[in-house]
């Protein structure tokens, strides 16, 4: 009823709505004392190798303790495991303890609740890659932490909290229905511009160049595969970007090489970006010189089940442990990622938290070969591919891969060819490479691209 009341009213009745709204989440995000926390997170980030094990190590210690007599899942767990709250003092002890799963916070959610927690709490969920929805609480001094730890990574590329920016998103601002300009909405509570990814297309592209081309952005924000689609529809209509923003940030996917160069190219601005989850309970975020580095005030990363790639190099699973939503925390959580550390290196911007090189995507989100490697990224193999708009690689069985393309029109067989020349050169020679032609590329539910997605039970 309310969708269909906003669909039909007027622009300026939607711009309302948006505004409204934003003043709501303004205040949920940056209140009370998110401008402490923003100006603590600041200076911390420049703690010493030794300052920021010991702040680790306190905080472990204290969420363990706040668990052990607040949720009653972990004191039935620990006891379980024969664990008192002093057997956890290091990262290194985290081990003790069992992991954490989806399906398990499904099936203890209400015992995983903290039900002496005073403070306000929200009831949040992610759909996850499989559709599963996953509900967990989370607190509100659990949401200002933790916009103010992605203010913090904004502000080390010259961006305050209030800045005007575009928004390029999958949620539905605009009609679907609607045909004619503006495809955007603005939220000025928050500076906002928003535009959505139902409308970002031949038709729609030099009406939203021009609005951008006004100028006003300070930065842009959004899903990189939105953002990449934007480029190459402004790169194929000879269109220019002359009000650049200072820089792109994105997020809720994984972003590819051959997103982030193109991008770079088109905006010309920096592009960067932040591994986070909707979970809350750890992130990493790339400083100026495009690293990774653990947002240890946050909480801990662990690599599970790890190998070594070579004498720095080591990637596993993702485990996270948060220290702020203590509404439900969660402890030793299985992220459902897979990253890679570098144990040595000392990055130049002069950060000493632990640093990632990449976040290798979903666990699930692998194709294997018929010699039983999993793969779990293609977007080398199509680097040089400047005719294809938009790629997906499919597994449904074992054998073979189904490789889902969005051509430009200069596209011609010699491409397909080419891909199925380096499939067999650098993944496996015995994988079969199907092709398939699409208009565009399914997203989620959540409006999310996956460039890599197993169909395999």
């Amino acid at each position: 009823m309310i969708k269909k009341f906003y669909d039909s009213s007027p622009i300026w009745i939607q711009n309302f709505a948006c505004t409204f709204k934003g003043f709501i989440e303004k205040q949920k995000r940056f209140g009370g004392d998110f401008n402490e926390i923003y100006e603590f997170l600041k200076e911390s980030e420049w703690k010493s190798f030794n300052e920021i094990k010991e702040y680790k190590n306190l905080n472990l210690n204290k969420i363990i303790n706040y668990c052990f007599y607040n949720i009653p899942y972990y004191n039935e767990v620990m006891r379980l495991n024969k664990l008192v709250p002093s057997d956890i003092k290091t990262e290194d002890d985290l081990n003790k303890l069992p992991i954490l799963t989806k399906e398990l916070v499904r099936l203890n959610y209400d015992k995983l609740k903290n039900t002496n927690f005073k403070g306000k709490v929200f009831k949040l969920h992610t759909s996850g890659s499989t559709g599963k929805a996953l509900s967990f609480n989370f607190s509100l001094d659990a949401i200002r932490y933790r916009w103010a730890l992605w203010s913090r990574h904004k502000a080390r590329f010259g961006i305050s909290p209030f800045d005007s920016y575009a928004t390029f998103t999958g949620q539905v601002a605009i009609p679907l229905s609607q045909s004619n300009p503006p495809f955007w909405r603005e939220n000025f509570a928050m500076n906002q511009t928003i535009f959505t990814m139902h409308h970002i297309n031949n038709h729609t592209v030099k009406s939203i160049v021009n609005k951008l081309n006004q100028g006003g952005y300070t930065y842009y924000s959004g899903y990189p595969s939105i953002l990449y689609s934007l480029a190459n529809l402004i790169e194929e209509n000879y269109l220019e970007i002359f009000s650049p923003p200072k820089v792109i940030f994105t997020g809720a996917e994984a972003l590819l090489d051959t997103q982030k160069n193109k991008i770079e190219k088109i905006f010309n601005c920096v592009v960067t970006d932040q591994y986070g989850f909707s979970e809350g309970c750890g992130n990493a975020s790339k400083c100026e010189h495009g690293i990774f580095h653990e947002d240890f005030e946050y909480g801990i990363l662990e690599c599970n089940n790890s190998f070594q790639i070579d004498n720095n190099l080591r990637t596993g699973e993702v485990l996270a442990t948060g220290f702020t939503n203590l509404a439900m925390p969660f402890i030793r959580y299985q992220v459902g990622d897979t990253a890679t550390w570098d144990e040595n290196l000392v990055c130049d911007c002069g950060r000493k938290s632990n640093v990632l090189t990449r976040i290798n995507g979903r666990n699930e989100d692998y194709v294997i070969t018929p010699e039983g490697n999993k793969i779990l990224r293609f977007d080398y193999i199509f680097k040089d591919t400047y005719n294809i708009n938009e790629a997906q690689v499919i597994q449904n069985k074992l054998g073979e891969i189904t490789i889902n393309i969005v051509k430009r029109a200069n596209y011609k067989l010699k491409e397909e060819l080419k891909i199925e020349k380096l499939v067999h050169s650098k993944i496996s020679e015995n994988l079969i490479v199907n092709f398939q032609y699409l208009k565009e590329i399914p997203r989620e539910a959540s409006g999310k691209f996956r460039a890599v997605k197993s169909n395999l039970k």
